[in-house]
């Protein structure tokens, strides 16, 4: 069976797919990746083939920052309340990933026209394979990557596909689609049917460095903010944690990439070590607690590795993630200035709370691989 997976710009996009991607390799199938920007060096880096179908494309144009960080910041909350009342993508994000996707369409259909799969798996927003199944007359693999089932996505999804459909002389319909979830039922928020898979956390390949490799000397927390948030946002609000963190017996890795500027945040504490790029599937192992913005895939992959969490919320589905830590008891659902001394003490030292996550990594060890998930998506793509 051939399967294209057709995938959005950018990490958080194509890091989910890679568990499926690997489980129909390793059963014997050929995929290949239809996607562009740090996107396409992600699939590469996974050992997969990959296809860049809009080389050149400036998607800044699309998602242009506007104003200072803490206006860009305020944004995003309003963003983020907006999906937690409704529990769905706004039109808004649509409109925007319906541009995406028409810079991405025609060299996808082209590629998908020539190599002719059996089955396309895309991310959640990624159009173009809906384009693309109905064209060759193909299922469609919704691949989640977020705690939101919402089976009306992608009727949603396709007015804003209409000129690309109409461009390429597709008819402008669906093809069957078949949502795929990356967390228990019990996890999931909102409304929609579909299989349920256990995730596999994937943040890129990485050589350790000797202190990450050796023994560490005192408990350990990293804090993050994800892909997005320290371009659009910035870091400042940061600072408020830092403060928490100084003169604690902690050692907080401040793991915020290679190109974030530290300043707005001043003078570090003795205790924190700032650090480029990062694995955070490499540091997962050695954390006694994790700070992070709220994304579906950190929260998803410290649950997997049974690390209380304190989630500070910024936008998108950020608020809904931070419940579910919360109400889980895996952890705590704050905002940066309400972090103190005793709340990161607690993160580490709270032993209802380890124990909480311990429990429940074990709850996802036991769920349904990817591996699981192969022959049915053979059946559905009707291939012997």
């Amino acid at each position: 069976m051939r399967v294209l997976f057709n995938v959005s710009p950018g990490l958080d996009h194509v890091y989910p797919a890679l568990g499926l991607a690997w489980a129909l390799r390793t059963a014997g199938h050929q995929v290949a990746v239809a996607t562009t920007g740090v996107s396409v060096q992600a699939a590469v880096g996974a050992g997969l083939t990959a296809y860049d179908v809009a080389p050149g494309a400036d998607f800044s144009k699309i998602f242009p920052k506007k104003g200072t960080p803490e206006e860009r910041a305020a944004a995003m909350r309003a963003r983020g309340a907006e999906i937690t009342v409704s529990e769905e993508t706004p039109d808004f994000i649509l409109q925007k990933f319906g541009e995406i996707n028409d810079l991405m369409a025609d060299r996808t259909l082209e590629f998908a026209r020539n190599w002719r799969p059996d089955l396309v798996v895309y991310s959640r927003l990624q159009g173009t394979a809906l384009l693309t199944a109905r064209a060759l007359g193909i299922p469609a693999v919704e691949n989640g990557y977020s705690f939101l089932r919402e089976g009306n996505l992608p009727g949603r999804l396709l007015p804003h596909l209409a000129p690309t459909f109409e461009r390429l002389g597709v008819p402008l319909e669906l093809p069957t689609v078949q949502p795929v979830y990356f967390a228990p039922e019990e996890l999931m928020r909102g409304e929609g049917q579909g299989w349920t898979m256990r995730f596999v956390p994937h943040h890129g390949g990485g050589v350790l460095p000797e202190w990450l490799a050796a023994p560490k000397e005192r408990p350990r927390i990293v804090v993050t903010l994800g892909t997005i948030v320290p371009g659009v946002a910035g870091v400042g609000s940061l600072r408020s944690v830092l403060d928490a963190a100084e003169g604690l017996d902690t050692e907080i890795v401040l793991a915020l990439g290679d190109q974030v500027d530290l300043e707005p945040l001043g003078p570090l504490p003795a205790n924190v070590r700032p650090v480029g790029w990062t694995p955070l599937n490499s540091l997962l192992p050695t954390l006694d607690g994790i700070v992070h913005h709220g994304g579906a895939g950190t929260t998803l992959a410290s649950a997997h590795a049974g690390v209380p969490q304190l989630a500070m919320p910024y936008g998108s589905d950020n608020w809904i993630n931070a419940g579910i830590v919360e109400t889980a008891g895996v952890g705590f659902n704050l905002q940066p200035e309400e972090i103190t001394p005793a709340v990161l003490r607690a993160l580490v030292e709270d032993q209802p709370l380890r124990k909480a996550a311990t429990a429940l990594a074990e709850n996802l060890a036991a769920q349904p691989g990817p591996d699981a998930m192969v022959p049915r998506l053979v059946e559905l793509a009707g291939v012997r």
